[in-house]
This record gives structure tokens, C-alpha cells and sequence, in this order.
């Protein structure tokens, strides 16, 4: 009976090839993307979890008013933070100083040679600690004391990729490196490298005893986000005991303690927090994790709907083999199981299709997420979830087919009388035909919205020039070598102007201090660009009064932007501004200018308050005005002129308006995978369409010969064929929009600067659907209504 049913099943399977097709790819590419969706957030979520103390490690966080009445967060915390908790919470298991490595990094290895050897790492994570760090945090070590590596003041511990770069000969262990040409060191440990999912990502471990004249002299005033505070609670500890004690140690060590609130943060909380970054740069909502998921749910389900109503369609071919079973004595319950099998063993090979797929969407997704995705098919885990997931399919996709089949009645199925609309189920196969239009709606206005809302963010004003300015680093601060390469470079031809900073005019990087204005006592609180006296006329930036800073390596003078003077309630005129006192970094200055407001970090953000001023010591970077005609041979001789002041450094360039689009990468990924997802769900239910739409036709062909013998047009046959299926976009368009512009609201809420969600952005996605559909049915359509009437009319 076995190899009956497998005959059967084969036999059905080929007669009906291109249903055949399209249920197995339809159903693969679905499965392939929910998988791949599954890992993507699977792999977010375990973040961190391979961390023995996972669930006792903690950080403080801080939040505290900002400008404009809007909250500041931030993971950092002063540098007698640590040694205060330490006295004043003593059951704390572990208490550490954690000081992320901001800026260049060059090592110097065999110092003591004649030919030392200088290495540059520029994408590798450092980290300045101490010895309790690895007893927090699991890190598997290899060579050395795990205990005592960093007790010293000039220990160093590399990652093993680490110590096979500075020494291939693998005696890392107990060699000297210099560090910054200023910090001589002794490797005193060997670990393993960090895993991909961490946000502790950490290649060189370096003790926090170099700074310790520095962490003496420091101040409770001064916070930097690269310094965190982790503690780690005993077993039975829980962080709400903690809660009223560190409000009173707020209030025992800060002097506005009503302002500033620390409380603690979970480790399973690190990778999630949308307030709080991590020092992997790297996080995630949850919320983003579940639009993940449901994404591959969605899509799976269009291919499981793509299957039901295939099935259920060529059914009516098989009308009279299930009356002759019925006939013969088979049992309802057995058609069904026949059925559910021949179910099984199609979804069985679409998932086996759909697992090569997604490995194949792994090599490209990997490096375009920077994520590490690997399906792992001899897991039992996986595996079983595997099985799990085709009998679920099998029951979603092929248990309404397996009831339509078997529930024929044999009287009409012998005659031949069995047609779609008796068989059953019209009104759920069009219902599952708007459900799939509608998931796949969602998806086009989510593409165009992204879309518009990124070409809305490149053509935005953000006050000052981009165009022809290259950008190169300042490795050292050395104020002669600056000045050298500053008068030596703007003296080529090809260059127009020079300038030497801190950032560019909107950057990542934010400096914050308080000043005073000299009428008044208040403190008030604004962002700090460090520049020289030709950054405004370099970035094109509106002079609004009086004029740029004058040539100074230290703070002398001061131009504020418009929201500066707004924000300190300054009334008048702007040039009754220059001249002013403010005070800044302890130092009385004038305001000799006052620039148009100016966007200085991304889009999603509002406008800051800016204050600008002179001081070499900070400057990090060198903005150069060329000429684009003639830039490679420029090029060329500024990095010849660069070279001879920082040869052990390798010189590297962009362009900034290339660099501002950094700001939106997420946005543009996010844009991308939209754009692929839109696509597969489209493909998908234009296949399941077009298998549908020929199915019907096919069973309406004397129909449309005796429309045609009465005088039909081929566009009138192929306009009713269309027009059924439009009303099914049209149904699916009014489920798909409000859930379409309630998505991207919120989306667009992280913006300050966002287009307007308007009608025509969700009639451009019911228009591209209407097309997608017309295209997909008319080429059946018009095949049918163009035959001759003649050969429809004999049709059997």
C-alpha cells in the first residue's frame, strides 16, 4: 500500500510540473529567510551569554538633565567612582575600572634593538583594567598569571591573533612593547581571542597603573563614557537592594545630587539598551529583535499560503482518483494521511533546498551585518527544531489541501463535476491571497519610506560645505610637527585650504563642558568644537557676526552658533554678542563671532548649542580643501609631506561627505535587507499568483471561447481576469497601510529631521503591487484570450 501511495504521489507530482515547481521553490525561498532571520536573532540575543557570572555582573549607569530639558545617558562615571563604591559597598564581590582606548594606536616592538619594529593597529580594541577583570569576566586564558598578570603597573595581556602579529616566533610571553612611544610594557599574559558575540571586545588588555598619576589627580566633575564602573554581586545578592543606598551615595559624592541618578544595569541588559552604549558599539532592541522574527514568519507563512492555494487548485484534477478510492473502500482518514505524506515529502525537499539557500544568504549577510551566522546541522538542537518546523509547515501548508482532497463526494468526482467553486474554500483561498498582498504591501511602503527618508537625509542642508574636502588624521601631538604640515601642505598647488581640529563640524565625537556667561552666575552647558583660524572658511560656514578665531595654539577667543545665544536667553541682536565675557575651562574669553546654526552630529539628533575655540593639544585630525581635477597628484604630495612627519604611521585619507554617510550605514543596510525581503515576498506571491491565475483560467477556457464568439475583446477578458485580483490588492491595501504608517512613524520618530509620511509614498506601494499583480496575471491572461475560439470551444 506504501509503494501505491508512493507511485501515486510521484505520478501527481510530475503531471503537474510547474505547480510542482513552484510550490518547492516558493516554499524554500520562504523557509530560507525565516531561517536566516531566526539566527539573525538568535545570534543578537546571545550576547553575552557565554559569561560565566552572566547573571551576578552589573554596571552603573548614569542619566541626568541636558539641554533643552531633554536627558543625557551615559555608561560613564568619574575615576574616584570606583574607589568610592569600593568603600562604601564592600559586599560587592568584585568592583572594577574599565577604560576604553580612544585614539591611535601604535606599538613598538623589540624597543631595545637597533631596528625596533613599529606596528599600527587600527581596528583592534583596547582596553585599560586591572587584575579583577578576569575574574568577572570569563576569558580563556592561556600563557601567564591569571591572577597577577596585570598587578603590575607595566603588564599587558594580548589576545592570541594579538601576540601572533608582534611575534610569529610565538615567545610573546615576557617580551617588551612600548606603547604610543610612551608607555614601555611587559607582556605578562596570553588569552583567547574574543568571541564575536560580546560586547566586551577586547584584543589587549593594558593596566590601568599607567595612568596612575593621572586616576589621583582626577575629579568627580569630569566623565568620560569610555569609563565604566562594573561590579559583580554575590549569588544570593540582588541588584533592587541596592537601589535606595546608591541614591544616598550619589547624594554623599556629587554636589547636585538631585540631578544625577547611577543605578545599576545587568549584563543581560548590555547589548539591548537603547540609551546606554557598549563598548562593543554595537546594540540592538528587543523590539528590533521581534520585527526580526516576525518578519520570518511572515514570509514563511506567504510561502506556507503560496502551497495551500496550489493545492487546493490542482485538486480539482485529482477528483476522480479520490472518488475511485472512496470507491474502492479507502476511508477518509486515509486519504488524508496519503495526502499529508505527499505534503511531507514536498515541504521535506523545499526545506533541504531552503537550507543550501540560506547557507549561500550567510556568505553575503556575514560580512554585510558584521555578524557571525552558521547553521549547525549536526546539532540535536537544531535538528529537532529542524523536524519540528517541517511538521508544522506540513500542518499549516498541507492539512486544509488533505481535507479539500478527501472530502470530495465520489458521485460528482466520477462524473467530473467537481469544480473550484464546489470544492470548497473560494472565499479562504482569496482571503489567503489578500493576507499575502498585505504582508507583502507592509514591505514595499517600508522600502520607499526607508528609501525616501535616506535620499531626504544626503540632499539635507547641514549648513556648511562637504563637497571636494578630504580628511587625514593627526597621530601625534606634537604642536611643531602640526604646524610643519600645516604650512607645508597648504603650499601645494593643488590645495585651497588647510585646516587643523578636533573633528569635523558634524561628527560621532561630542565634547561637553560647562560655561558662564559674565552677567551671570549660572552655569550653562554646551558642546566644544576645537578648531584653528581657517575651519569656518574651510567648511563654508555662515558668518552671522563679527568674525572667525584668530591663529592661537591655546583657548584666547570664542564663536558660538545661534541656539548657543538662544539658549542663554540672549536678546538682541547677534553682533551685541561679540565681545561678551564667557567663561570657559576656567578662563575668561570674549565671543568674537557667531556662526548659522549648523548640524553637528547625525540627522537623529537636534541641533547642539556649539562653542568654538583654539586648542592644539586636542586636535586629531586635518581637513584639506583641493582641487578635484588634479587630486591624485596632490594626493600623492600630501602624503609624501605627511610621511616625513609620522613615518611610522600609515597614512590613510576620505572624503567627508563619504564619512557623513557613516552616519546612516544602519539606515542603509536596514534599506537594503527591506528591499531584499520585499522582493522574496513578492516573488513569492506573484508565483503563487501566477500558478492560481493559470489554474483558473485554465478552468474557465469554454468561457472565454464563448465570450469571444460573442464578441469580447482580448483587453476586456484580460481586464476581468486583472480586476478580480485588483480587488484583492485593494482589500489588502487597506489592512496593509495603517500597519505600513504606524511601523515607520515610529521608525521615523528617531529622526529629528524626517519626511513627512504623505498618501503618495503608500499609493507608490499599492501602485508597484497593482503592476507586480497585472504583469503576473496578464501573461496567462492573455495567452487564453488571444487562442482561438474555436480550440476553447472543443476544450474538454
Amino acid at each position: 500500500m506504501i509503494r501505491n501511495y508512493l507511485i501515486t504521489a510521484l505520478r501527481s507530482l510530475f503531471r503537474n510540473k510547474v505547480n510542482t515547481t513552484i510550490n518547492i521553490v516558493g516554499l524554500s525561498m520562504g523557509i530560507s529567510c525565516a531561517i536566516v532571520l531566526f539566527l539573525l536573532a538568535n545570534y543578537a540575543g546571545s550576547y553575552n551569554k557565554f559569561e560565566a557570572n552572566y547573571d551576578h555582573i552589573y554596571r552603573f549607569i548614569n542619566s541626568s538633565p541636558g539641554q533643552g530639558g531633554e536627558m543625557d545617558y551615559t555608561p560613564g562615571v568619574p575615576v574616584p567612582f570606583r574607589d568610592a563604591v569600593r568603600e562604601d559597598f564592600p559586599e560587592f564581590e568584585h568592583v572594577i575600572l574599565t577604560r576604553d582606548h580612544y585614539g591611535e594606536t601604535i606599538f613598538t616592538i623589540n624597543p631595545s634593538s637597533e631596528t625596533p619594529i613599529y606596528n599600527e593597529l587600527q581596528d583592534k580594541r583596547i582596553v585599560f583594567t586591572e587584575n579583577d577583570y578576569f575574574k568577572m569576566f570569563t576569558v580563556n586564558w592561556l600563557e601567564g598569571n591569571r591572577d597577577k598578570a596585570l598587578d603590575n603597573q607595566n603588564g599587558i595581556v594580548l589576545s592570541e591573533k594579538i601576540a601572533s602579529i608582534f611575534f610569529p616566533d610565538g615567545n610573546a610571553l615576557g617580551q617588551e612593547l612600548v606603547f604610543n612611544k610612551i608607555y614601555n610594557l611587559e607582556v605578562t599574559g596570553i588569552v583567547g581571542n574574543p568571541p564575536s558575540n560580546t560586547d566586551m571586545p577586547f584584543d589587549i588588555f593594558i593596566s590601568l597603573g599607567v595612568f596612575s598619576d593621572e586616576l589621583k589627580e582626577a575629579r568627580w566633575n569630569s566623565v568620560s563614557s569610555n569609563d565604566q564602573c562594573y561590579v559583580m554581586l554575590a549569588d544570593s545578592d540582588n541588584a533592587a537592594n541596592y537601589k535606595g543606598r546608591i541614591a544616598d551615595f550619589v547624594g554623599k559624592h556629587f554636589e547636585k545630587e538631585d540631578e544625577e541618578v547611577y543605578e545599576l544595569q545587568p549584563m543581560s541588559e548590555l547589548h539591548f539598551s537603547e540609551n546606554h552604549a557598549n563598548y562593543s558599539y554595537n546594540s540592538v532592541s528587543k523590539n528590533q529583535i521581534l520585527v526580526m522574527i516576525l518578519i520570518g514568519v511572515f514570509l514563511m507563512l506567504t510561502a506556507c499560503i503560496n502551497f495551500v492555494n496550489l493545492s487546493t487548485a490542482i485538486a480539482i484534477k485529482r477528483s476522480k482518483e479520490v472518488g475511485v478510492r472512496k470507491v474502492m473502500g479507502s476511508t477518509r482518514y486515509q486519504l488524508v494521511l496519503q495526502f499529508l505524506a505527499e505534503s511531507f515529502g514536498l515541504i521535506l525537499l523545499s526545506v533541504v533546498l531552503a537550507l543550501g539557500l540560506a547557507e549561500l544568504l550567510i556568505i553575503y549577510i556575514n560580512p554585510f551585518l558584521d555578524v557571525v551566522l552558521d547553521i549547525q546541522l549536526f546539532d540535536p538542537k537544531f535538528i529537532a527544531l529542524l523536524l519540528g518546523g517541517v511538521l508544522l509547515i506540513t500542518v499549516l501548508a498541507g492539512f486544509y489541501p488533505a481535507l479539500v482532497l478527501s472530502g470530495f463526494r465520489p458521485a460528482l468526482a466520477l462524473k467530473g463535476q467537481i469544480t473550484s467553486q464546489n470544492s470548497g474554500g473560494m472565499n479562504l483561498r482569496k482571503g489567503l491571497v489578500v493576507f499575502q498582498f498585505f504582508i507583502s504591501q507592509v514591505f514595499i511602503i517600508g522600502t520607499i519610506v526607508t528609501l525616501t527618508q535616506l535620499d531626504y537625509m544626503r540632499q539635507a542642508d547641514l549648513g556648511f560645505d562637504t563637497e571636494a574636502i578630504v580628511s587625514i588624521r593627526i597621530p601625534e601631538k606634537d604642536a611643531t610637527k602640526m604646524k610643519t604640515l600645516s604650512t607645508e601642505v597648504s603650499r601645494l598647488a593643488g590645495v585651497e585650504n588647510f585646516s587643523l581640529s578636533f573633528s569635523a563640524p558634524s561628527s560621532g565625537s561630542v565634547s561637553v563642558s560647562n560655561f558662564n556667561l559674565e552677567e551671570e552666575g549660572e552655569d550653562f552647558y554646551t558642546s566644544m568644537k576645537f578648531i584653528d583660524k581657517n575651519y569656518i572658511d574651510l567648511y563654508g560656514m555662515d558668518l552671522l557676526a563679527g568674525r572667525s578665531i584668530s591663529e592661537s595654539d591655546t583657548l584666547k577667543e570664542v564663536v558660538v552658533n545661534e541656539k548657543l545665544l538662544r539658549y542663554i536667553n540672549h536678546e538682541g541682536p547677534y553682533e551685541s554678542a561679540i565681545g561678551k565675557q564667557v567663561r570657559i575651562w576656567g578662563r575668561w574669553v570674549p565671543i568674537v563671532g557667531v556662526v548659522k546654526d549648523f548640524n553637528s552630529t547625525s540627522l537623529h539628533d537636534d541641533i547642539m548649542t556649539v562653542a568654538m575655540f583654539s586648542d592644539i593639544s586636542s586636535y586629531r585630525m586635518a581637513s584639506i580643501k583641493v582641487n578635484l581635477s588634479a587630486f591624485q597628484e596632490t594626493n600623492q604630495e600630501i602624503k609624501k609631506l605627511w610621511k616625513a612627519q609620522y613615518p611610522e604611521y600609515e597614512y590613510d585619507y576620505d572624503f567627508y561627505d563619504d564619512r557623513l554617510q557613516e552616519f546612516y550605514e544602519g539606515e542603509e543596510k536596514m534599506a537594503t535587507i527591506f528591499s531584499f525581503f520585499s522582493s522574496i515576498a513578492i516573488i513569492v506571491g506573484c508565483m503563487g499568483l501566477f500558478g492560481l491565475s493559470s489554474f483558473m483560467i485554465n478552468q474557465r477556457t469554454k468561457e472565454i471561447g464563448v465570450r469571444k464568439t460573442l464578441g469580447a475583446t482580448v483587453s476586456s477578458i484580460v481586464g476581468m481576469f486583472s480586476l478580480s485580483f485588483f480587488k484583492l490588492i485593494g482589500i489588502a491595501f487597506v489592512f496593509a497601510a495603517p500597519l505600513a504608517y504606524f511601523g515607520m512613524n515610529e521608525w521615523l520618530q528617531g529622526f529629528q529631521y524626517r519626511i513627512d509620511l504623505n498618501p503618495m509614498l503608500f499609493a507608490l506601494g499599492l501602485l508597484g503591487t497593482i503592476i507586480v499583480a497585472a504583469v503576473t496575471v496578464s501573461y496567462k491572461s492573455v495567452k487564453a484570450a488571444s487562442a482561438n475560439p474555436v480550440d476553447s470551444l472543443r476544450d474538454e
